[in-house]
């Protein structure tokens, strides 16, 4: 069973510090598990304890490395979970970190589909564009149709439209067939329907649109 021969403190991580021992191996662990443990030098650990110390110490890290992500930025479950798994954590330390930050509130994927629903439509994409990058995130179904029925509620994709084509195509006016087709793909490609292409045109102007839709 090794001894502990020195505990320093790990200058590159605030509230770390290297625990070496006398088998020439040393493990970094935070302020927390040393308390808990009582670690100290010349202490002696058997093989259960030193299995003891390394879990409580995964779960520390894996905490507060979550907590410093979400301080940075808006996390879906998803997200945050694949963002761990990057950096190595146990898939049975993310699940808790997951549970327990959904618990708090921490993480919220219903808030965070609004935030990025609501992001990308203001960037000028629509609903078939923003529906593909939540279900990325694997937003639930129920939260994910409920979050893009109050998109639409709030403004009309047609709206939308309009909106970007007085901004983008001032000089459009509804006679030239291949400037219609032209401007159609372009808010096809970024997740309009054709029935709402087609509205807002009908809207702008008294244009021919058979047969180019």
């Amino acid at each position: 069973m090794p001894n502990i021969i020195e505990i320093k403190k790990y200058s590159k991580i605030k509230n770390y510090f290297k625990v070496s021992f006398d088998n020439e191996s040393a493990i970094l662990v935070d302020a927390q598990t040393i308390v808990v443990f009582g670690l100290k030098k010349n202490l002696e650990i058997d093989d259960t304890t030193f299995d003891k110390i390394l879990k409580h110490n995964n779960s520390n890290k894996i905490t507060s490395y979550a907590l410093y992500l979400i301080s940075k930025k808006m996390y879906s479950k998803k997200s945050l979970s694949d963002k761990l798994a990057s950096c190595g954590f146990e898939k049975e330390d993310i699940q808790k970190v997951l549970s327990r930050f959904t618990e708090l509130n921490y993480i919220n994927d219903e808030e965070f589909a609004k935030v990025l629903a609501d992001y990308l439509r203001k960037r000028g994409k629509g609903p078939y564009y923003i529906q593909n990058e939540l279900n990325k995130h694997n937003i639930d179904s129920e939260v994910l149709n409920k979050v893009l029925k109050c998109q639409d509620e709030e403004n009309e994709p047609y709206n939308q439209i309009i909106y970007i084509i007085k901004k983008k195509f001032t000089k459009f006016d509804g006679k030239d067939k291949n400037e219609i087709r032209k401007i159609a793909t372009f808010f096809q490609r970024r997740g309009f329907s054709s029935q709402d292409i087609a509205k807002a045109f009908r809207e702008l102007g008294n244009g021919n649109y058979n047969n180019v839709l």
